[in-house]
């Protein structure tokens, strides 16, 4: 039996919009997006292929029928805060710099960096860069605007 398999099997359905959806309906229709979302913050495809895996056989994935936004968006934070867990647990096997390559310190993409794939929190980032919270917001609102944002 492989990983996909055993999501599916003696986990309980998860409700859809008008209908329970198995585990296994869940990771068909958000497993894509749940990945890539994994991968920018981890991007060995192997480690980011377990946290997915940890994402759909979570049992906080019941918690997202209840949740007040859409199940897309339960998914991607579940996604989110999996592999940022993940990924701090392997920075404290090995740490790495902070700095991503040729990316120029301070910029908005490394603020946006530090908060979204690494995990900081707006408060950690200003601190970590010896600058304002409000310049950390504010360099999020310029990452957003800029035209070449993913």
């Amino acid at each position: 039996m492989n990983d996909l398999e055993r999501i599916g099997g003696g986990h309980p359905a998860v409700a859809g919009r008008g209908r329970n959806l198995t585990s296994v309906e869940v990771y068909d229709q958000f497993g894509a997006m749940a990945y890539g979302i994994i991968l920018q913050i981890i991007p060995q495809p192997h480690l980011a292929q377990e946290v997915l895996v940890n994402v759909f056989s979570s049992p906080q994935l019941q918690a997202c029928n209840s949740y007040p936004f859409t199940f897309a968006v339960c998914v991607i934070k579940l996604a989110r805060a999996k592999a940022v867990e993940a990924r701090r647990k392997l920075m404290a096997l090995n740490p790495e710099p902070d700095k991503i390559a040729g990316m120029p310190e301070r910029s908005p993409q490394q603020i946006f960096d530090l908060a979204f794939r690494q995990g900081f929190t707006p408060d950690e980032v200003a601190e970590k860069l010896s600058i304002s919270k409000s310049e950390v917001l504010r360099s999020f609102h310029e990452f957003f605007k800029s035209p070449g944002t993913p």
